[in-house]
């Protein structure tokens, strides 16, 4: 009994730092710019997106890089907010600009698991993606040649080609001069037919980026556009809200979109943004212990090893037979009765409960999990141990947890969204 009053010391010391936190973001955070967000509503051509994301998925965990990293501590300033594009709560974009002295708009894929900024060039467009916008060095006067070639193959063979260019880059009311981007002047057909976006933002490390080129987070700091080396991540997943995706805040946090304190964990492997999680349950099932896992905002599912996969199957009541299109298929009539998923990380517990990780669209259900490889064991492409290992936080995971990301201590804070 002696050891309540410093129980309750502690606590009342922990809610007075947190109280302190949030009185200083919520003065920050008003500072922020926010844009217009939309909603995708062909929901053939979002089932239809799911197996050319697993593609890029693959070819982005090729470069692992085997650097280790331990950080302690962090804070938060001045604060920019851009809106997202939800493009059916499996894609989130935001917009943006290119070129002066008029910036030319382009939508762009949020990109967790990447550093590079991609952008469709006119001509591109033109030839093989009309419905898309695209960029025109002649138009602008502040564009700079480079001409290096730019190069992605994905794990189905098609290859993403393109060159370097230097111009100005918009990104709400931030203005990023001299960032270097690759300028797409080929792509798989699927990547333009089946996506909202012109081009990707990478918000990775910069030791992920292709060609050595300068990453936008790297080039917003060194302009001294945000005072702190973070941001954060708040998606909105509710069906009724279709004009409002969420927001990405660059250089700090808002308080005010998620509960309690941001539980922070050092990041394991510099290049992307990789944690230790502690434990992952589902019901009374363990499904891993001391798991590495990436975020990846611009894949839409959580995607898991097959042993995994195949518990969760097993507790949703899912069979083989019920896959399509490398998903699966879920009767709606089932969700309220499934079970919670819990992962435990920093010592804490965030939870999914079955209306986070089904996706329900129109009357069609869709599990929140699936895995890079045929879990049938019939055909695997993955020539990497950690493809069969590694966890990987999508748009799943970010629709319940608010998510901070400092890339000068490599750290990566949550807490769950209000």
């Amino acid at each position: 009994m002696q050891s309540s009053p410093k129980l309750a010391l502690a606590l009342t010391l922990v809610l007075i730092w947190c109280l302190a936190q949030s009185h200083v973001e919520s003065r920050r955070w008003r500072k922020s710019v926010q844009l217009k967000l939309h909603r995708e509503t062909n929901h053939t051509k979002i089932l239809s997106s799911f197996h050319n994301q697993k593609l890029r998925l693959k070819e982005k965990l090729s470069p692992t890089s085997d650097l280790a990293i331990s950080s302690v501590s962090v804070y938060q300033t001045t604060v920019s907010k851009e809106n997202l594009i939800n493009s059916h709560n499996t894609e989130y974009y935001v917009t943006a600009g290119f070129g002066t002295p008029k910036s030319q708009p382009v939508t762009l894929l949020v990109d967790t698991a990447s550093a590079n900024l991609l952008v469709y060039s006119s001509e591109f467009v033109k030839q093989s993606c009309l419905h898309h916008d695209g960029y025109n060095s002649s138009e602008s006067q502040t564009y700079q040649a480079n001409g290096s070639p730019f190069q992605i193959q994905f794990a189905s063979q098609e290859i993403l080609t393109g060159i370097l260019s230097t111009d100005t880059f918009t990104l709400g009311d931030l203005v990023i001069k001299n960032q270097t981007f690759a300028e797409i002047n080929s792509a798989p057909t699927d990547m333009c037919k089946r996506s909202n976006f012109d081009g990707i933002i990478g918000l990775g490390f910069s030791e992920i980026a292709l060609n050595g080129v300068e990453t936008p987070l790297d080039n917003i700091l060194e302009q001294g556009l945000i005072d702190e080396p973070i941001f954060s991540l708040y998606v909105n997943r509710n069906a009724s809200d279709a004009s409002n995706g969420g927001v990405l805040l660059l250089g700090g946090s808002d308080p005010t979109l998620y509960s309690g304190c941001l539980t922070y964990v050092p990041v394991s492997k510099v290049g992307f943004w990789q944690i230790t999680v502690g434990q992952v349950e589902i019901g009374s099932k363990k499904l891993c212990s001391n798991c590495q896992a990436i975020f990846d905002m611009g894949t839409s599912l959580i995607i898991v090893p097959c042993p995994a996969l195949k518990i969760i199957n097993k507790k949703l009541g899912i069979k083989e037979t019920d896959r399509k299109d490398g998903v699966y298929i879920i009767d709606c009539k089932k969700v309220s009765h499934l079970p919670k998923i819990v992962f435990n990380i920093g010592w804490k517990d965030f939870t999914l409960n079955p209306s986070d990780y089904i996706f329900n669209y129109s009357g069609t259900c869709v599990s929140g999990f699936s895995s890079l490889s045929d879990c049938n064991g019939t055909q695997t492409n993955d020539d990497s141990e950690d493809l069969n290992n590694i966890w990987v936080f999508g748009d799943v995971f970010f629709g319940a947890i608010f998510t901070l990301f400092d890339f000068g201590l490599k750290l990566v804070g949550m807490a769950p969204k209000v």
